[in-house]
């Protein structure tokens, strides 16, 4: 079901992609508030560390799969549990500001019944659950 992956993709001038016009993807850049989400902080964290934990939070998720990476930047596909559809993820260290910003996208159909959000609320709760606690 649509394996060919999104076009747009990657980090522009220090920017993910915008989300297409269809209400089938979320980012933590998206000017509507109902497809916005919050980046992740990593305050106490140096980038290295944040990624690592990042990494380990998407490799533990099922149907999940790092296609790409560099050192700000990781791409992932995932599938939908039932019916495997497919979907593109990009998070972005921000590290001046310590934050990830990311972007989840379907790669067919108009809406996604919220899939997107949810995955990516999955990861964020993951992450800030495996990230120390520093005082």
């Amino acid at each position: 079901m649509a394996k060919e992956k999104n076009n747009i993709l990657g980090v522009q001038e220090g920017r993910l992609a915008p989300c297409p016009k269809k209400s089938n993807c979320v980012s933590t850049e998206h000017p509507n508030l109902n497809r916005k989400m919050l980046p992740i902080s990593y305050q106490q964290l140096t980038l290295p560390q944040a990624k690592e934990i990042l990494i380990n939070t998407i490799e533990s998720l099922p149907k999940t799969e790092i296609k790409e990476q560099n050192d700000q930047y990781i791409y992932v596909e995932f599938k939908t549990p039932i019916l495997e559809f497919y979907h593109d993820a990009e998070f972005y260290f921000n590290d001046q500001q310590k934050e990830i910003h990311f972007r989840s996208v379907s790669r067919i159909g108009f809406a996604d019944f919220g899939s997107n959000k949810r995955w990516m609320q999955s990861v964020v709760a993951r992450f800030l659950e495996a990230a120390p606690e520093i005082e």
